[in-house]
Parts: C-alpha cells; sequence; structure tokens
C-alpha cells in the first residue's frame, strides 16, 4: 500500500512505486520515479529520485509537524502570516487537533 501524508507537491508525471510512503510536506519532481520512502519536508527528484534538499531544518520540521496546522479550518489560517514561518507557528491555536490525513493506494488494481 503507498500512502501519502498531508501537504504533497507531486509534480507532473512523477511515478510513485508501489509500497511506498511520502512524509508530510515532501516535495516530487517532476518526472521523478520514488522507489523508496521520502520522509517529511524533503525535496526529491531524478530516475530513481534521490534527495536534493530539505524545505526545512530538522529542529523547525518537527515543529511544523507538531503542529499540525493542516487540521485548522481555513478561517482561521486565512488570518494567520503565512509568510513568515516563525510567526505562524507561534500564532497556531494551541490544540491544532487531531491526527492528520494521509491518503492510502492499493497498488494492486
Amino acid at each position: 500500500m503507498t500512502i501519502i501524508h498531508s501537504d504533497v507537491w507531486i509534480g507532473d508525471g512523477a511515478v510513485i512505486m508501489p509500497g511506498r510512503t511520502i512524509g508530510v510536506g515532501a516535495v516530487i519532481a517532476a518526472n521523478a520515479v520514488v522507489t523508496k520512502d521520502v520522509e517529511s519536508h524533503t525535496i526529491v527528484g531524478g530516475v530513481p529520485a534521490k534527495v536534493l534538499g530539505r524545505r526545512f531544518s530538522p529542529e523547525m520540521s518537527d515543529k511544523i509537524l507538531e503542529s499540525k496546522w493542516w487540521n485548522i479550518d481555513k478561517t482561521t489560517l486565512d488570518r494567520l502570516n503565512t509568510r513568515d514561518i516563525e510567526d505562524f507557528l507561534s500564532s497556531l491555536p494551541s490544540s491544532a487537533g487531531f491526527a492528520y490525513p494521509t491518503y492510502l493506494y492499493n497498488n494492486l488494481g
């Protein structure tokens, strides 16, 4: 089963092989072929896909994952400063909710 977590960007023509897990906030470059799991907030590309970089430092990535900002309603998010990650995280409501959405794909058919 292939698992794609929330806030993932998948470029045109990218292929994710069966059984892979794509972490929160990952970026898959166009035409990449993903043959291994991709960690949260990691940018991958190529054939086969290799790590090209990270969107955030490991510490910032942990803060973002702990915030679970994707569980906050759109009206609240629209009022927050999303251009500055530190300001955004510090202004989030104290309880962002439950587990993030996960998309499961059965590659058998």
